[in-house]
């Protein structure tokens, strides 16, 4: 019978670790993709805001990065205005 209480000690003590270390891998992931949104707001506004780019430019940008990285989701024109709101933020 003590090795049953011992194994469930094990897979309690084995599965605790799994799952700490799945959160802190989400957190990990988060936090670079948020560095990510924050840098492409700053590069999106420092160019935009300041007259570099004209009206369209976001809406090319976004085009252009849809034909060259086809399936990438989350970089629509929207998402770089709402990235840049973000930055400006």
């Amino acid at each position: 019978m003590n090795e049953i209480i011992n194994y469930d000690k094990a897979v309690e003590t084995i599965k605790t670790a799994i799952l700490q270390s799945q959160y802190d891998a989400a957190c990990s992931v988060n936090e670079k993709q948020l560095m990510l949104y924050y840098g492409i707001g700053k590069y999106i506004s420092l160019n935009s805001r300041k007259g570099f780019w004209g009206k369209g430019a976001i809406d090319a940008i976004s085009e252009r990065l849809d034909k060259d990285l086809p399936g990438l989701k989350g970089f629509s024109a929207r998402s770089l205005r709402y990235m840049r709101t973000f930055y400006e933020a």
